[in-house]
């Protein structure tokens, strides 16, 4: 599976509540970026680490929607 191909299906899986935002970080933690995203990849580990340790529990997964959409729209 391609590294796009699998960014875009753990994105996927965590809108579909499949994956809580702890297991999605550490899914992107394992994930292959494609090397011209790098410094992109610790940028949206660095976002969730931030909603995780400032925000309501409550709000992780709207929260984490937007770290998704960001990723999708940078990935495409």
């Amino acid at each position: 599976m391609g590294d796009r191909s699998h960014i875009k299906q753990l994105c996927s899986k965590f809108k579909g509540k499949e994956y809580d935002l702890i297991e999605f970080q550490n899914r992107l933690e394992t994930a292959i970026f494609p090397p011209e995203l790098e410094g992109f990849k610790y940028s949206v580990l660095n976002e969730i680490e931030e909603i995780r340790f400032t925000k309501l529990e409550e709000n992780f997964h709207h929260l984490g929607l937007k770290v998704v959409e960001k990723i999708l729209k940078r990935i495409n």
